[in-house]
């Protein structure tokens, strides 16, 4: 009974997967379509598909209009968290790969949410939060030392470390495991935590699936500012000094078969998006992230198993600490999820 209604989120999760894999693929081995570029077009169609489903199902005008003019303020404040964290997802994908970029903002995201909550909702900790935000953080720590192959670790000479810890040699040593594009996964966790608390008070008012719709679309449009302004530049640049070596975005796009790409890619985040609502439905919150997590897990996997067959995939370089990571993040988020459903169930069976 539970999987008749759970089997939409799993098509989130699945969702989630297939998009990071796709943008890989599409911004760094096939058609190189630049992140910013991909994010906004994709961004803003999905939004108006969803915006489209939504006025079909609901058979109504006026809450979509409700979100644009009486809740503008939060709309605004969601969509320009989200759209921060949409380009930086998809640039770090480009720099460090689908399996990396999840591994490190999956638990970073769910921890932040957990501390914005508390800090500027006042909600309390519980203990499973606690002990769910320090597996998650320990699964993110050895994500982000993913790239360390075993040759490194090696030779790192524990007895000099020991025997010179301070504060000199410490940060340096920190700062030597994260790369731009790691930087950029914790900005996207916080983009997207962020753009959890605004969204959590445009529901409260709104449809689901009008404030999904209308955040996704304003998202895009913000990221299609910045687009134009990073077409500008780029076509500036290649016909200055590198016309003959590489094409630039704008002649990628005016190619049809890549037009055909896009508008297929933006198929998913649009029903990675109308699942998660239709999840959000069915089995509530709790439970609707807890199974969608597991798409780090599946991302994972398929760049395994893609590498398995011949097709390249930017894995990171120590398979070993990312996966004891992966186990350790969808852990750590799990706790954190089912901890909210417990106490739920605990309070309604007391009841």
């Amino acid at each position: 009974m539970l999987f008749h209604k759970s089997w939409v989120v799993f098509v989130y999760a699945l969702a989630l997967s297939l998009e990071s894999v796709t943008i890989e693929y599409l911004t760094i081995y096939y058609v190189r379509i630049s992140p910013i570029v991909l994010s906004s077009l994709s961004i803003t169609l999905s939004g108006l598909m969803l915006l489209s489903v939504a006025c079909i199902v609901t058979k109504t005008y006026t809450d979509i209009i409700k979100i644009f003019t009486k809740s503008w303020k939060a709309l605004l404040m969601a969509s320009l968290s989200l759209s921060l964290g949409i380009f930086t997802w998809y640039d770090s994908i480009n720099r460090i790969g689908a399996s990396k970029e999840a591994l490190i903002a999956g638990p970073v995201e769910i921890i932040l949410i957990i501390i914005l909550a508390r800090v500027f909702l006042k909600e309390r900790l519980n203990k499973f939060q606690i002990i769910g935000i320090c597996i998650g953080s320990l699964g993110f720590f050895l994500s982000l030392a993913s790239d360390l192959s075993i040759d490194d670790i090696s030779n790192v000479n524990l007895s000099s470390l020991i025997g010179e810890v301070n504060i000199n040699s410490i940060y340096p040593a920190i700062l030597s495991l994260v790369s731009f594009g790691d930087l950029e996964a914790i900005l996207s966790a916080v983009g997207f935590a962020v753009g959890v608390l605004f969204l959590g008070k445009l529901v409260t008012k709104h449809s689901s699936v009008h404030v999904a719709g209308a955040s996704m679309f304003i998202s895009g449009l913000i990221l299609v500012v910045f687009m134009i302004f990073a077409l500008l530049f780029d076509t500036l640049f290649t016909t200055t000094q590198y016309l003959d070596e590489s094409s630039s975005q704008m002649e990628l796009l005016s190619i049809p078969r890549n037009i055909v790409i896009l508008l297929l890619f933006s198929l998913i985040p649009f029903i990675g998006s109308l699942s998660y609502v239709i999840g959000l439905r069915r089995i509530g919150a709790s439970l609707t992230a807890t199974i969608g997590s597991s798409n780090l897990v599946m991302i994972f996997i398929i760049q395994i198993i893609l590498k398995e067959l011949g097709y390249p995939s930017h894995l990171p370089e120590n398979i070993f600490l990312a996966t004891f990571g992966c186990i350790m993040g969808f852990l750590g988020i799990f706790v954190i999820h089912m901890s909210d459903f417990i106490i739920s169930k605990s309070k309604t069976y007391y009841r």
